[in-house]
């Protein structure tokens, strides 16, 4: 294991002192294959320690290939066990992975903004997963380094209303690996006028409750729906429910129930609307299969 280690920081070294300039693309195609088998080594090891620092090493390989004129566009399909995900307005992508600690999980990612349409390079964002660590986090803005770990598997472009200002909404899955809950997380990405990137917003009203993103806590064992769906501009979820009353407030125990609730994009906000019509049986059967994680 540590001949992988001695592998990915050599190829580190490797491109450290590469100048940032457009790569070819059978270059990006090179660097490609030393992330997918630096990530597979990652998903092979056993030892969290080791984990951690062929993790370390996967990472600086990808910031340095991220890093280069027109990585925005590159697809980096052959690599396993990357969520990515862009705007529509070509301006923002986030790519996000997660390493399975036993007992928990560690998210990392990264955002890429470009200033605008004709820019060949990205500024590029760490994110620094702090949920562990990070309160009230649903009622506040949060940094890069203070990121609350998630798996993005939708972005969906808005826009305000009066400001005109891009409202990015990010959906994502949250796994605890405590064997008792998941998390799935609705946020928002804020990119100000200098190129910096920070999340939550206060957009989300629930019953004259205003919060800056929402966090879905359930049980393990059940499997949540949380979906935008275009054509009604909604995002749909899941009612959630405890499995017993007596319960209620221990999300560990919260399970769907045959109901939807849905946040619907109004004047600059999200606007949450209880028991919609749910989603038909062949949609649901459709979403189960695409593969979303619990």
């Amino acid at each position: 294991m540590i001949s992988h280690i001695k592998k990915s920081c050599l190829f580190f070294l490797l491109v450290a002192g590469v100048p940032l300039f457009a790569l070819t693309r059978q270059e990006f195609t090179q660097r490609e294959r030393a992330l997918r088998d630096a990530i597979r080594d990652i998903a092979k090891t056993s030892d969290s320690t080791q984990k951690l620092a062929l993790n370390s090493a996967f990472a600086a390989q990808f910031e340095q290939t991220l890093r280069q004129d027109s990585a925005f566009f590159y697809a980096f399909d052959s690599i396993p066990y990357l969520y990515k995900v862009a705007s529509a307005d070509g301006l923002v992508r986030v790519i996000t992975w997660n390493v399975p600690i036993p007992g928990r999980q560690e998210y990392f990612g990264y955002v890429l903004l470009r200033s605008n349409a004709g820019a060949a390079r990205a500024t590029l964002h760490a994110l620094r997963d702090k949920r562990m660590h990070t309160k009230l986090v649903e009622g506040r803005v949060l940094g890069a380094n203070e990121w609350f770990g998630a798996l993005y598997t939708k972005l969906i472009d808005k826009q305000h209303p009066r400001t005109g200002k891009p409202v990015y909404t990010l959906l994502g899955i949250s796994p605890c690996n405590n064997r008792i809950s998941n998390k799935k997380v609705v946020d928002v990405l804020n990119v100000d006028s200098g190129g910096q990137c920070t999340f939550g917003a206060p957009v989300f009203v629930k019953k004259n409750r205003v919060t800056y993103r929402m966090i879905f806590e359930y049980s393990a064992e059940a499997v949540m729906d949380l979906r935008y769906h275009d054509g009604t501009n909604q995002i749909i979820f899941s009612n959630l429910m405890p499995m017993y009353s007596q319960l209620r407030g221990r999300y560990e125990t919260y399970i769907p129930n045959d109901a939807y609730d849905a946040f619907r994009f109004e004047n600059g906000r999200w606007i949450f609307y209880e028991s919609i019509e749910a989603p038909s049986a062949v949609t649901v059967r459709r979403w189960q299969r695409s593969g979303r994680s619990r």
